[in-house]
């Protein structure tokens, strides 16, 4: 009898936990924004072309020192790519989905053979002459799957944070 206690408690206290998950929402949105004085034109070159990426990214030699980055035929429009491997970072690859000029880059990242997915738009809105607003938005559907509905929030604060140092790092290379 006591071991059935010991496998009821068990169940129950899994069922509450999977059951509180649905309460957290299973879709996200992130987006940050900065200013740069740039015209809009100058922003979509650098943030359009890959090669650039490595100036600004976050995921760089000072995050995972055995980074390597190596790119497809193309890297400057759509169906451009960016492959990287290192032993923290892994290997991955961000792929440029589509653009349209002087208004936004939107890119798909995939990483650990495919399992992680994110799909990310830069959107570039002038403001007035020689000033950008450059948008960074991530959005995506964790599912059904309690633990990552769980861990949403924090993912969605430590994202937030990760783009407000990646945006004043182009803003600095740009300016």
């Amino acid at each position: 009898m006591k071991l059935f206690k010991v496998f009821l408690s068990f169940f129950l206290i899994v069922a509450i936990l999977w059951g509180g998950s649905f309460f957290f929402p299973r879709t996200y949105k992130v987006e940050r924004s900065i200013s740069i004085n740039k015209p809009a034109a100058t922003v979509y070159g650098f943030m359009s072309n890959l090669r650039n990426w490595e100036q600004w990214s976050l995921w760089n030699k000072e995050t995972d020192s055995t980074l390597h980055f190596f790119y497809g035929k193309r890297s400057d429009s759509t169906g451009g790519r960016q492959y990287f491997n290192g032993s923290l970072l892994g290997y991955g690859r961000f792929e440029i989905d589509s653009v349209y000029p002087d208004h936004f880059v939107k890119y798909d990242l995939y990483m650990h053979a495919g399992n992680v997915n994110a799909n990310g738009l830069f959107r570039m809105e002038s403001n007035g002459g020689n000033a950008t607003i450059l948008h960074w938005i991530d959005s995506g559907d964790v599912g059904n799957n309690p633990v990552y509905r769980y861990m949403l929030p924090s993912k969605i604060n430590s994202t937030e944070k990760a783009f407000d140092e990646g945006l004043a790092r182009i803003k600095k290379v740009l300016e």
